[in-house]
């Protein structure tokens, strides 16, 4: 809905550029949702063509839209726990393990940022990369005003989902749940990032209200976004079945009560006891 705002760019989740369109991978869901191909649609070629412009043939080595440090998986590991631990203890970004490589990541993805917004004639860029490490890196880039907004949503529904796509047990992928939202948080207020909470559930039962307040957060006319948003053309990568849908309404998703059974939801609500705050029913 976001994208509805006349001032806001976007191409959904950021992070996933490097692998659609500057190295495009072979992998599935490679469509655009404007239903081209990535590596076919005129907006994204020509949001590649004019970030090629500005960077050099080395910078492409490694997958600079997810901050890879280096091609290697066991550094690049120890790189990116290097940064996370420099950042907890406040340590300058300078002792870290790739101090050039960080600060070049830092200005490809400027770059791109400020390429789409050129060729958009757009002064906002909305990225919905939902890794939280993501945020860290793109709020040290000084030229960007950022903010965060935080998405959440019942335990027992974020448990549900994450039981479809893992082999894990109701207790396993509560704990991770938990753990991730402590490393949310923790990361959010140790930053210092503006960040605003938007529940899934209240999003859903009261658009309009929650787009508000959001837009009111980062200083947006309210004015001017609509909640139709399938009225115009977007190019945007993420989730797949909502991006290239057809459905016109918010619907809130509560098959979870169907899903879990009476046993399950009652290990779910004993172990997240502390984050009642969450729930809507």
């Amino acid at each position: 809905m976001l994208a509805t705002h006349p001032d806001v760019s976007t191409i959904g989740e950021r992070r996933k550029f490097y692998n659609k369109s500057l190295v495009p991978d072979q992998g599935p869901a490679q469509n655009c949702s404007c239903g081209k191909r990535f590596v076919d649609c005129e907006h994204w070629n020509a949001i590649k063509e004019r970030f090629l412009k500005r960077v050099k043939p080395g910078d492409l080595r490694t997958n600079l839209t997810e901050f890879q440090f280096s091609t290697n998986r066991y550094w690049n590991r120890l790189g990116k726990e290097a940064y996370q631990w420099s950042r907890r203890w406040g340590l300058p970004t300078a002792w870290h393990l790739y101090p050039s490589k960080l600060r070049r990541l830092r200005e490809l993805n400027q770059i791109l940022v400020e390429e789409m917004l050129d060729l958009e004639a757009k002064n906002v860029f909305v990225d919905s990369s939902k890794i939280i490490d993501q945020a860290w890196y793109l709020s040290e880039i000084e030229a960007f005003d950022f903010y965060v907004v935080w998405l959440v949503r019942d335990p027992r529904a974020q448990v549900s989902s994450a039981l479809k796509y893992n082999a894990w047990d109701v207790a396993e992928a509560t704990r991770r749940w938990k753990r991730e939202m402590e490393k949310n948080r923790q990361i959010l207020e140790r930053a210092g990032m503006r960040y605003h909470t938007l529940r899934y559930e209240a999003l859903c039962r009261e658009p309009r209200e929650e787009m508000v307040q959001l837009l009111n957060f980062v200083g947006m006319d309210t004015a001017k976004f609509s909640l139709n948003f399938r009225s115009t053309t977007q190019h945007i990568m993420g989730n797949r079945s909502m991006r290239r849908g057809t459905d016109t309404k918010i619907v809130e998703r509560r098959d979870w009560l169907d899903r879990l059974s009476r046993e399950q939801i009652e290990t779910i609500e004993k172990l997240t006891v502390d984050y009642r705050q969450y729930y809507t029913i």
